[in-house]
């Protein structure tokens, strides 16, 4: 005789299932997860700080019996969100730990950041001062002329390598993706950059129906919608014609997933400069 499964004794939001009054509440704290994991946060130890902040304080074992997480990597996940800053530990018997409030929480991890940058940033002179002193071993080569190819995964790689192609355009950027893609670009104030430029910027939002809020201050002759695309997977960066910055991983991937090629090869650059171009004329206008 088969037997029907068991319910879980503790449920938590995370649990709820589609049509369900509290599922708006998972999906809400799933990009509230999503988010967190761009300040350093593993999923679990993200999913381990968002029980606590809306479940109140708990102890170790009613942590991982409600998130059906293992003991050993329970214990670990609070110790490191201790060293976070985000949660704390009551001195009781059992013990049990806290989440700062949630503003608190990304101050105190935005802080860190800032930090480990700053010491990063004062140990460039000297490393710098390192390498200098070390002699070139290489035998010179006619390497410049070949074209090349860069790997490049994690959304602050990409987008420190975006800022460099846009800071050194002469004439032209061509960006198309889809909003969540160009959302990324705009809160990394890569947008600022275009705003003003005296370049021929273009952008391509597809799939796309309706102008998105963050780029009403472009030229609205700059910009064309793609309404009728399926698609939401397609995200690349044009630059000069001679570069090109192709999304493998784009925004439907959580930020250290996203995946990019760079290249100058000339032949991958003019064929997608060709497919930008012929999008353009199909997509229609912003206004």
């Amino acid at each position: 005789m088969s037997t029907l499964p068991t319910k879980k004794e503790n449920q938590t939001v995370f649990d709820s299932e589609p049509g369900s009054n509290m599922y708006e509440y998972t999906l809400q704290l799933e990009r509230v997860k999503t988010e967190l994991q761009k300040f350093g946060v593993s999923p679990n130890q993200a999913k381990v700080y968002i029980y606590l902040g809306k479940y109140g304080p708990k102890t170790a074992p009613e942590v991982f019996k409600a998130l059906d997480l293992p003991r050993t990597e329970t214990y670990y996940i609070l110790n490191t969100l201790q060293n976070h800053g985000i949660i704390t530990s009551a001195l009781t018997s059992p013990i049990t730990y806290t989440a700062l409030p949630f503003d608190k929480a990304i101050s105190s991890l935005i802080n860190a950041e800032k930090l480990r940058l700053d010491a990063l940033s004062g140990q460039q002179k000297e490393l710098s001062k390192i390498w200098d002193n070390i002699p070139q071993f290489v035998v010179q080569t006619n390497e410049s002329s070949q074209e090349k190819l860069q790997m490049i995964q994690g959304i602050p790689q990409i987008l420190s390598k975006t800022s460099g192609m846009i800071n050194n355009a002469r004439e032209e950027i061509l960006i198309f993706g889809s909003e969540k893609d160009l959302s990324k670009l705009y809160h990394a104030n890569i947008f600022d950059l275009l705003y003003n430029s005296i370049l021929d910027v273009k952008v391509i939002v597809s799939p796309g129906q309706t102008l998105p809020e963050f780029a009403e201050k472009i030229d609205k002759r700059r910009i064309k919608l793609m309404p009728r695309s399926k698609k939401d997977n397609q995200c690349f960066i044009i630059k000069d014609q001679n570069e090109i910055l192709m999304f493998l991983r784009n925004s439907n991937y959580i930020s250290s997933d996203m995946f990019a090629v760079w290249s100058d090869s000339k032949s991958l650059t003019d064929a997608m400069h060709n497919l930008f171009e012929y999008s353009w004329d199909e997509a229609e206008v912003s206004f």
